[in-house]
């Protein structure tokens, strides 16, 4: 039963880095090539695209909507932690376990809203390149799981730390 756990949340863990790392990678390589080849159209050819300035528009939401929970999963956001960091441990963990916890309650009665107005939006189409715009904005509710799921990981190292003062170590982020 170990085994099989411990293979699922290796699984899990792997789609997660799949979906975050290499989606953020493509839409972000998707946004600089067309913004590499909008300018040589424009420049070179004096031919503007309009398909072009289109993709890298939603590339680039794609691309903050994706990246957003990756930082997450490290704990890498800017944050004002000036009186944070003035608190004990224990004050620190209770705190930040309290507003994870209200960020995850916030998420999930969000959620069903904001999915039922992205797949309304299948009726509204892009202007230039017709693509339904749940397609397009569909980066928002992936965002909302990830983030989530994000948050509930580091509520369970929050209680662990909390409970059994064992710190549990972070990720080594990439860019380390």
């Amino acid at each position: 039963m170990k085994k099989l756990l411990a293979s699922l949340v290796k699984v899990f863990q792997i789609t997660l880095n799949l979906i975050e790392s290499w989606g953020g990678i493509i839409f972000l390589g998707l946004l600089f090539l067309s913004i590499f080849f909008q300018v040589i159209l424009r420049y070179v050819f004096s031919s503007p695209s309009p398909e072009l300035f289109e993709i890298a528009q939603y590339s680039f939401i794609w691309t903050i909507f994706l990246g957003a929970p990756y930082a997450r999963k490290f704990d890498a956001h800017i944050k004002f932690d000036i009186v944070f960091l003035k608190l004990g441990r224990k004050a620190q963990l209770l705190l930040q376990i309290a507003f994870d916890l209200f960020f995850c309650i916030v998420l999930l009665v969000t959620l069903g809203p904001v999915l039922g107005d992205v797949l309304f939006y299948k009726i509204i189409k892009s202007e230039v390149l017709r693509i339904p715009w749940t397609y397009l904005f569909m980066c928002f509710p992936i965002f909302m799981a990830l983030t989530f799921i994000h948050n509930v990981i580091w509520i369970v190292k929050s209680f662990i730390e909390l409970f059994s003062g064992r710190i549990v170590p972070k990720e080594v982020e990439p860019w380390d």
